[in-house]
């Protein structure tokens, strides 16, 4: 995959055939299903006389990380590029409807959400501080998944540890399908054995979180290698060696991670002195940031005097194809704000939201290849 250079060691996605919206546009193939997008280049064979479909969605697996560690002639592997941001608040939507970004208006973990007026945490569906799913209380979220897209001749199955189980995101998210909790990885692996073997069409989609979790904690690391060996070893013995001919087994991932340094997180909250520039609290993850502000030049001015070595800065009007093609979400431009900062090397850009909030060893939503590139592995038994 050759990724077109944005700034430094930083790339633009890609959103022309290799993308993990292209390859929700394959599942949507795969059924006769019309693309929205164009999918992903697999080799015919892959895709062809199938009727069931599994996909296991790893959370924070780069390319990188998967093809150092594991060696397998039974799987293909390929390079996907992730979306931006590089996290879960926006790469998970583009998977589940087969649209960017830029369509589907799911644009970071924090968010500016004009018809609530507010600042929305987008995986807990609440302004930050506030209980879990309190915007639906009040307001509906417009999503279309490819399950509903399917719903007429597939069967959709979306699993999810059971501690997410209902949540109002995982709820939009999987909107046309029937949502299953699980208590354990095995409990998981059980579940889907017994749903495709299901009679007719079947389609899963299943979500483990442990790297994510581990590298926010620990890094990049040896612990975070370590669970990858044991999630692929128990993949193979006990759920991929037993699948049918007509079944395919994808794994994919939703953005990679990176180590990042305490040395260099730079913290704001509502008395830092960048903070006389800002209409309201930046928005985005701890490697990006939406800034909103009537003071445009002013501001641009004021980052690149204090932070250009740690980041550089777009204006979202020029900048629209970080976020992928197809038709303009109406809410995007009220959303991305004024400027986007995108942060350089491993450092990270922090507000304090709470006052709760704490460091992490591993982050992710920037640009490098690690951030950006995930595998998509692939295996069908002929």
């Amino acid at each position: 995959m050759k990724l077109e250079r944005l700034e430094d060691d930083l790339l633009y996605p890609d959103y022309t055939g290799n993308s993990i919206v292209n390859f929700s546009n394959t599942i949507l193939k795969i059924y006769d299903e019309k693309p929205l997008h164009e999918p992903y280049k697999l080799p015919k064979k892959v895709i062809e006389n199938l009727r069931k479909v599994i996909v296991l969605i790893v959370d924070a697996l780069s390319y990188e990380a998967f093809s150092s560690t594991i060696s397998d002639d039974d799987v293909q592997v390929f390079p996907a590029s992730s979306v931006f941001p590089t996290t879960t608040a926006v790469a998970l939507p583009s998977i589940y409807s087969g649209l960017t970004p830029l369509e589907h208006g799911f644009l970071g973990y924090i968010l500016y959400l004009r018809e609530v007026g507010s600042l929305v945490n987008m995986i807990e569906m609440t302004p930050p501080g506030f209980p879990r799913d309190s915007v639906l209380k009040s307001h509906e979220i417009h999503f279309i998944t490819i399950f509903q897209r399917l719903q007429k001749n597939v069967q959709s199955f979306f699993l999810i540890p059971r501690y997410l189980l209902g949540s109002g995101f995982s709820r939009i998210m999987s909107q046309g399908a029937e949502q299953i909790g699980f208590s354990s990885f095995g409990d998981m692996i059980e579940k889907i054995l017994e749903l495709v073997n299901l009679k007719g069409k079947i389609l899963i989609f299943a979500y483990w979180s442990s790297l994510d979790s581990i590298a926010h904690k620990s890094g990049v690391e040896s612990a975070y290698f370590r669970e990858l060996k044991w999630i692929y070893r128990i993949l193979k013995s006990e759920l991929v060696r037993k699948l049918k001919k007509d079944t395919v087994f994808f794994m994919l991932s939703d953005h990679g991670q990176i180590t990042t340094s305490k040395e260099k997180e730079i913290w704001w909250d509502k008395n830092s002195e960048i903070s006389k520039f800002f209409e309201k609290p930046p928005a985005g993850e701890q490697r990006m940031m939406y800034l909103y502000t009537r003071r445009k030049k002013s501001l641009v001015e004021y980052l690149m005097e204090k932070y250009s070595d740690f980041a550089f800065f777009l204006d979202p009007r020029e900048s629209t194809a970080l976020f992928g093609v197809g038709k303009r979400h109406p809410e995007f431009f009220y959303r991305v704000g004024d400027v986007i900062l995108i942060a350089k090397k491993d450092f990270s850009f922090n507000y304090r939201y709470t006052g709760k909030e704490e460091s992490l060893l591993g982050r992710h939503g920037s640009l490098s290849y690690q951030e950006l590139v995930v595998p998509l592995i692939v295996y069908r038994r002929w």
